[in-house]
């Protein structure tokens, strides 16, 4: 059986091994926070074009890791990889969605012999009111399964 003899590595050897698995670890972290950031943008412009919220505060990519170094207090000329938050994005913003106009449904127009109820109205139901043209109008009242619809009908 050959078994390694750990005690001849090398100074520069286990720092080029930590060096390599940092860099890799450094790779994978990158990787996760670009899903993770475009996974929450994607998320935001969602609401921005489904018109729930405006588009003036999405989110920015966070920064990326590098591979930083620290002297071992042992050792001065020991330099060891760790990973470390860097100072500039892991990608870049994607374009900011448009903001939509709000969907206004198209007015139904009344017909003739129907008219809401102004507001403030507190007359009776079956009071009968002349308009200015002569025309008469009697007040109902309708039961739906939002409550009770009141509305005038004309009469002649």
């Amino acid at each position: 059986m050959n078994t390694p003899d750990f005690s001849q590595t090398t100074l520069e050897a286990a720092m080029a091994n930590t060096l390599a698995a940092v860099t890799l670890q450094v790779k994978q972290f990158n990787d996760q926070l670009k899903a993770d950031y475009q996974t929450k943008f994607n998320n935001w412009s969602i609401s921005v074009l489904a018109g729930r919220i405006d588009n003036s505060n999405p989110p920015q990519p966070p920064n990326a890791y590098v591979v930083g170094y620290f002297t071992d207090s042992t050792n001065a000329d020991a330099k060891w990889a760790y990973p470390m938050v860097g100072t500039s994005p892991v990608c870049e913003m994607p374009p900011v969605p448009p903001v939509v106009k709000p969907y206004v449904p198209p007015v139904a127009p009344e017909p003739e012999n129907v008219r809401n109820v102004p507001a403030g109205d507190t007359l009776p139901v079956g009071f009968i009111v002349t308009g200015p043209d002569g025309s008469r109008w009697q007040k109902h009242a309708t039961q739906t399964l939002f409550g009770v619809a009141y509305y005038y009908a004309r009469l002649s």
